[in-house]
């Protein structure tokens, strides 16, 4: 009878492997493993961890001999064959453990998707994310994927639309965070692209991906200002054709400029205050601005769920806690000190971001 079960799915995971995107609603159901298989797949997971995929792999072998219905050893080992660099192998198992109704039905997907893209194969990826989309459309991570399918296949606003949509089912992944302001930033969307970096870094502060971050906050807060040749000369660089579909930020982005102008031009002004003093003020008077605009623009994704954050967070006085909590990985000892001394008013900060009640968006 076990035989005949492991060969029955067989089958169906090498007639789902042929189709490469066609994913079907499961029909089947796991069978619970023992606890001498639970404990052997744990013995295999241990062996993984520490690099010895072969190994591993024989444990997983073992718990299907027995029990040919264990998803937890087909994901397992289909995740151990992609770390060997057998990404066919691991699709192969992905495919089989898809047909399963359980927990792990998204993990199984998301196996199958990046094997997909490993193997240098983005366009059966996006088949297979959107596929399992179908299947299930509330699991963040799948658009997720799918958005980093898009952009292997240079297809910037299909990517951007599916990593809003991973945002809006799950407003703290960071990575989706990092994602959209990069593509944001790289489009030339500049003040969304701040947003999203900003939740980003709200989000996860001080982690090497922060430093990149926190360089795309730096430099869209410079709004285009710098000093020009002659003493009292500041230049802005005013962009001529801003993109406007995600809304328009052309008076957001101007006043951008207009801060960083006002700091330069006040430098003897501003002796006493430090740069992370300065940077406070600026976003402080940016949100302000922010949260003035007007517009038949508030459909759109920044306005629905960024911006709506920002105002808040101003309102409730924690700009300034928010400002040194971000720049965690910059080189300003002021930072580390502020931090320290100020440990109440970061972590009524943090409680309140944690407790933020996202809005739906459309």
């Amino acid at each position: 009878m076990l035989q005949r079960a492991a060969i029955l799915n067989l089958i169906i995971a090498l007639l789902s492997v042929s189709a490469f995107g066609q994913v079907d609603p499961p029909k089947l159901e796991p069978t619970p493993d023992t606890p001498k298989q639970s404990s052997l797949i744990k013995e295999g997971v241990v062996l993984h961890d520490r690099g010895n995929y072969d190994a591993a792999i024989s444990k997983y072998e073992e718990v299907l001999n027995e029990n040919p219905n264990s998803v937890e050893a087909l994901y397992e080992m289909s995740f151990s064959y992609t770390m060997k660099k057998d990404y066919k192998k691991s699709i192969e198992l992905a495919y089989r453990g898809a047909q399963y109704n359980s927990r792990l039905l998204a993990a199984f997907y998301l196996q199958i998707g990046n094997n997909l893209d490993l193997l240098g194969e983005p366009k059966k990826s996006v088949e297979v994310y959107k596929a399992a989309i179908k299947v299930q459309p509330k699991m963040a991570m799948l658009y997720y994927n799918l958005a980093v399918s898009y952009r292997s296949l240079s297809k910037p606003d299909d990517a951007r639309k599916a990593v809003k949509q991973a945002i809006a089912l799950n407003a703290d992944h960071s990575s989706s965070h990092l994602f959209l302001s990069t593509l944001w930033y790289q489009g030339g969307y500049k003040t969304p692209a701040l947003l999203a970096a900003c939740r980003f870094l709200a989000l996860e502060p001080a982690s090497q991906r922060s430093r990149a971050a926190l360089k795309l906050v730096q430099d869209v807060m410079r709004g285009g200002a710098s000093s020009g040749k002659n003493a009292n000369e500041i230049n802005i660089f005013v962009d001529p054709a801003p993109k406007k579909d995600e809304g328009d930020f052309a008076a957001v982005d101007l006043a951008l400029g207009l801060t960083r102008a006002v700091n330069l031009a006040e430098q003897k002004k501003n002796e006493n205050k430090t740069e992370m003093q300065l940077l406070v003020q600026q976003f402080d008077t940016f949100f302000a601005i922010l949260s003035e605009q007007r517009g038949d623009d508030k459909s759109k994704f920044t306005w629905q769920f960024y911006v709506p954050y920002f105002n808040a967070m101003k309102q409730r006085g924690y700009v300034e806690p928010f400002v040194y909590y971000i720049n965690q990985t910059s080189s300003d000892q002021e930072v580390v000190k502020w931090l320290n001394s100020n440990k109440g008013k970061v972590d009524a900060f943090l409680a309140w971001s944690k407790g933020y009640q996202w809005p739906s968006v459309d």
